[in-house]
């Protein structure tokens, strides 16, 4: 039998056919590797997508980001999968690895990935320690400008529970947290008006009053106390002041702490300090604007936190023997 042989044509169209099925494989194999996400991906990281930018610029910032492999398939897959040239902008969480498939989809469309977090703002918590907790619970949160920006609302920022995004900024924050105090305190817009005290004169004295008790009895006891005090020219005298502006309790003040020259040194300083030194809640806020009268002008806590109460100075130094030492 005389061999077959293949004709130099025949053997160029098989050489083409095979040349054309391998750059056909390089070329998925390229395209499955660019569409994987890098190796560097990060994390946990938030993206943010200014209005206005240009596919191109998303791409690079996805690409410089390690998001993406490939900025050319990325936008393929925006246009075929958004079908437009243009993502949403915003913040996009990015917590896992994913295809640039998964990450054209996402952009295109809008799916951020943000989840909400909840946030628990204790009463009579101050804008420094505010921003702690917020900084513990959402990482990405900036605490420092959140202390720079809400300094000037302390007493207004309503302590309770939050949800917050993950991108939520400090002026958010401050702007719910205002809202909500606000909105709280409707319901005794009208008590506040008979009081015929201003508002800030109120907020200033809850705020002290939430530290001195637990109680609405104690506190609409103190709060009595107090605004007798001030009505009579008589320095308030209580502590809490220094843990705003010393960051120190009562047990731990000292002879040189009491003689601060600090309009926070109510000791010192008649009437009530500058500013509220915390956040109080609405309870605090109530008692103080149904505040009790009685005869007592001092006051005492135990050290079980029971109140004690005198109306002379004397009888004040008695119970201090009596329940203190």
């Amino acid at each position: 039998m005389n061999p077959v042989i293949e004709s130099p044509k025949c053997s160029i169209k098989r050489n083409v056919f095979i040349g054309i099925i391998l750059a056909v494989v390089i070329v998925l194999i390229a395209a499955i590797f660019a569409a994987i996400p890098p190796n560097n991906f990060p994390g946990r990281v938030i993206i943010s997508i200014k209005d206005g930018s240009s596919l191109s610029q998303v791409a690079k910032i996805l690409a410089d980001n390690h998001i993406i492999r490939s900025q050319f398939l990325y936008k393929t897959f925006v246009v075929i999968t958004g079908e437009r040239t243009r993502v949403i902008s915003g913040d996009y969480l990015f917590s896992q690895p994913q295809s640039v498939i998964r990450v054209a989809y996402r952009t295109a469309y809008g799916v951020q990935g943000l989840s909400k977090i909840k946030v628990t703002i204790p009463e009579g918590t101050n804008t420094k320690a505010m921003a702690t907790i917020l900084k513990k619970s959402i990482p990405a949160f900036d605490d420092i400008d959140f202390i720079a920006s809400s300094s000037q609302y302390e007493g207004y920022l309503f302590p309770d529970t939050y949800f917050f995004l993950e991108n939520v900024k400090p002026n958010e924050v401050i702007s719910i947290m205002r809202s909500n105090f606000d909105k709280h305190i409707s319901p005794l817009s009208d008590k506040i008006k008979s009081f015929d005290k201003p508002l800030a004169d109120i907020v200033t004295m809850a705020s002290i009053v939430e530290k001195e008790a637990t109680s609405t009895t104690d506190r609409q006891i103190i709060a009595g106390i107090l605004w007798k005090r001030i009505v009579n020219k008589i320095p308030l005298q209580v502590d809490p002041p220094f843990y705003y502006f010393l960051n120190k309790t009562s047990d731990q003040l000292t002879v040189s702490d009491l003689a601060t020259d600090s309009p926070y040194n109510l000791y010192k300083h008649p009437g009530l300090p500058p500013t509220p030194i915390d956040n109080p809640g609405l309870d605090a806020i109530s008692d103080t604007v149904n505040a009790t009268t009685t005869k007592y002008f001092f006051y005492l806590s135990d050290k079980s936190g029971a109140m004690h109460y005198a109306m002379t100075f004397g009888g004040h130094i008695a119970n201090k023997q009596k329940f203190l030492q």
